[in-house]
């Protein structure tokens, strides 16, 4: 891990064409902003500040790289924990 963020891996994936490489890392990348911002938002909330929202995906398509991204860090870490954090 660097400054909190796992690198997207392709190792366990050879031969995939480069399209299909940059929508993972997309996917990847998606998951792991929403994550750690969400993850932000929990800290804040825990501490007592209830204004603070929840990221709010900005449509299907989002969510559906977010669920991707998801999907991509259980499949390459699959010892770890990849759920979304829970909103309180």
């Amino acid at each position: 891990m660097s400054g909190g963020f796992i690198t997207f891996d392709l190792s366990g994936m050879p031969g995939l064409p480069s399209s299909i490489k940059v929508a993972y890392q997309n996917y990847w990348n998606v998951f792991e902003n929403i994550q750690n911002y969400n993850l932000g938002i929990s800290t804040i909330r825990n501490q007592g500040d209830k204004t603070q929202t929840y990221y709010i995906f900005s449509g299907n398509e989002e969510q559906v790289a977010f669920t991707n991204g998801r999907m991509l860090h259980i499949q390459r870490y699959p010892d770890s924990n990849w759920l979304p954090v829970p909103k309180d």
